[in-house]
């Protein structure tokens, strides 16, 4: 199981609250999003802008570190989780080393620095990485050729592209793409195959698990183990 921003529906997305309750039910991979801030630290961090996930407004690569560090990232889920930070990246991934790996997407950060912090950390076989954006591929691809790469099949339009024209051996897809003929390309490719769905419907979840896929991208890391608990019994 990859978990979408850590167990985002049980606690604050992109926290070290959410990565934990994460590992809790059973997450592989904890999913992140990675920004930089105006002073070239790199945050864990979905939005443009702070406004959605903490006390603070704007956007976060005119902050300071110091500015960011002094944020709330909890009280807007839940007063529970108040006093919650925006983790630095550095910080996240060492707490993940050795008890999970990561998907790293870049939102917007320096791919070199990117790079540079996970082969410093000893993590660079434990993570693979993706980006919506061109030039955020382009500048990985050459920072980082040792790491996985990912690209979704949308990007991508098929799978026989993935490799010779984005460097990546994995593909995600949405359920409604993942269909025998295209998995069976994956496979034939020597690709790793995942799943997104952020959904919580138990029929999809068995769908999910049936497909034989070697990664899902999810919010609800509980209802599918239930779910794959259930084709197992």
């Amino acid at each position: 199981m990859v978990c979408h921003r850590g167990a985002c529906r049980l606690a604050p997305e992109n926290t070290f609250a959410s990565a934990e309750k994460a590992l809790e039910l059973g997450g592989a991979y904890i999913e992140l999003d990675v920004r930089e801030s105006a002073d070239g630290v790199l945050y864990v961090m979905h939005d443009q802008t702070v406004d959605r996930t903490t006390n603070g407004s704007g956007a976060i690569a005119r902050m300071s570190s110091a500015e960011i560090d002094a944020l709330d990232a909890g009280s807007w889920f839940d007063p529970r989780f108040a006093g919650e930070r925006v983790p630095r990246l550095d910080a996240f991934l060492e707490n993940l080393k050795g008890r999970a790996g990561a998907y790293v997407e870049l939102k917007w950060c320096d791919p070199a620095k990117l790079a540079r912090m996970i082969r410093d950390l000893g993590m660079a076989k434990d993570i693979f990485w993706f980006s919506f954006k061109p030039e955020m591929r382009a500048a990985m691809r050459a920072a980082a050729p040792d790491m996985r790469a990912m690209i979704t099949l949308d990007i991508a339009r098929t799978p026989s592209l993935a490799r010779p024209l984005f460097g990546a051996a994995m593909v995600e897809m949405e359920v409604d793409e993942a269909t025998p003929a295209v998995l069976a390309s994956c496979r034939e490719l020597d690709h790793e195959t995942m799943i997104y769905y952020p959904g919580e419907d138990p029929a999809v979840f068995r769908q999910i698990a049936e497909a034989g896929v070697d990664y899902v991208n999810l919010d609800q890391p509980a209802l599918y183990a239930a779910a794959e608990a259930e084709l197992s019994a």
